[in-house]
């Protein structure tokens, strides 16, 4: 084999900042915060948006979904819904994909020129992203029993309707359910109605519906959500540019009895009125890992939205596909030896057995929950290998 290039001196190629500063990362640079993004808590990376869809890549299923989503958003009502039940495979970026759909919709043109947004709009067959109105409902952040509000200038909420009425509306629309409110009584279509935006489209984001319920299933506020959630769903698909993403499951590792009662009653209602739709990324789990861990230069970035690799990476990939074709026969059949030019460059700088274990390694670590140490994990193996 001829000499090669390490990775870390090939031009094009370049790792984070944290990365090349060896800088610890918790958890939280690895994992999205939906409510903090709203309130602006989160990571600087979360919170602006160009950076945050620099580093994202639009998998096939993001893709469609996110398509589907604006469609509607934009007054279309073919090939799309109005409520879509989001659910993943462990791992499999839920929260980023709330999170994408968030700063889409606040964005509206301005995210046009955004990294990817064009294959966004290409899918969904509009030309620009519509600005909408927006509010998240994340099940593992209200608290029904303080709520928000009341000792900062605004009135107090305490119910999941209250706090979506006062994102979407301010005080005017929440207004609109003070008797709702100080009853704890969920709101029916006509009222559902007159706190919605009538300017302009609206987007409705509910994270960890089933963490709220399990804590509040005592009070039948579960119920009180159910009914909700309901009227909601069937309210915004009578309208032209309401969408409601929910996504319902916790760790199932953590459920209840009831729980897991709850979340088949919530689903089940949500694929009645709306579309199911499942996240997974395992075939382009490569392309996620390389946006997130090095930076790239918009030329960098094909139109499908894959890394195009420096010359010096390519004649790397080259060298090793050439020696693994040479040795087949010493060689497990696992690895891909009809193709191991096109493994090498989609796994590059990693070599493929590298994260044909890692995903294992993924599989394992993110069913307990722990979905951002696989990534880190990654982050502090690039470092010490620089």
């Amino acid at each position: 084999m001829a000499t090669i290039k390490p990775w870390y001196k090939i031009d094009g190629l370049t790792p984070r900042e944290d990365l090349r500063e060896g800088k610890p990362l918790d958890a939280s640079e690895f994992a999205v915060h939906l409510d903090k993004v709203r309130d602006k808590t989160a990571p600087a990376y979360y919170q602006n948006p160009e950076q945050f869809f620099d580093r994202t890549y639009l998998t096939k299923y993001l893709t469609e979904f996110s398509a589907q989503v604006i469609r509607r958003l934009s007054g279309e009502k073919t090939e799309t819904s109005a409520v879509f039940n989001l659910a993943t495979q462990f791992g499999g970026g839920k929260t980023h994909a709330l999170t994408l759909l968030y700063h889409l919709a606040k964005g509206g043109s301005i995210a046009n020129n955004w990294t990817g947004v064009q294959k966004i709009l290409q899918k969904a067959g509009i030309s620009s992203v519509p600005e909408a109105a927006v509010a998240v409902f994340v099940g593992t952040e209200f608290d029904s029993l303080t709520g928000r509000g009341g000792n900062d200038g605004t009135s107090l909420r305490k119910t999941p309707w209250g706090e979506i009425a006062y994102q979407l509306g301010g005080e005017t629309a929440l207004a609109v359910l003070a008797q709702h409110e100080a009853e704890f009584i969920e709101p029916k279509g006509d009222v559902i109605k007159q706190f919605l935006p009538k300017d302009k489209p609206c987007l409705i984001l509910m994270d960890e519906i089933i963490n709220y319920v399990s804590s509040y299933r005592g009070k039948g506020y579960h119920n009180s959500l159910y009914n909700f959630i309901q009227a909601l769903s069937e309210t915004a698909r009578g309208l032209d540019n309401v969408v409601l993403v929910v996504s319902v499951p916790a760790s199932e590792l953590e459920y209840t009895s009831a729980d897991e009662g709850d979340e088949q009653r919530f689903k089940k209602m949500l694929d009645r009125v709306g579309k199911p739709i499942m996240m997974s990324a395992e075939a382009e789990t490569s392309e996620i890992i390389r946006r997130r861990l090095f930076e790239w230069d918009a030329g960098a970035v094909s139109a499908n939205g894959r890394i195009m690799l420096p010359k010096d990476a390519i004649a790397t990939c080259n060298e090793y596909a050439d020696w693994v074709l040479d040795h087949r026969q010493q060689l497990p059949s696992w690895f891909p030896l009809d193709n191991p030019r096109e493994a090498f460059y989609a796994t590059y700088p990693f070599h493929p057995s590298v994260l044909s274990n890692w995903t294992k390694i993924f599989t394992v670590i993110a069913s307990e929950g722990k979905q951002s140490q696989p990534l880190r994990l990654l982050h502090f193996t690039s470092f010490h290998l620089q």
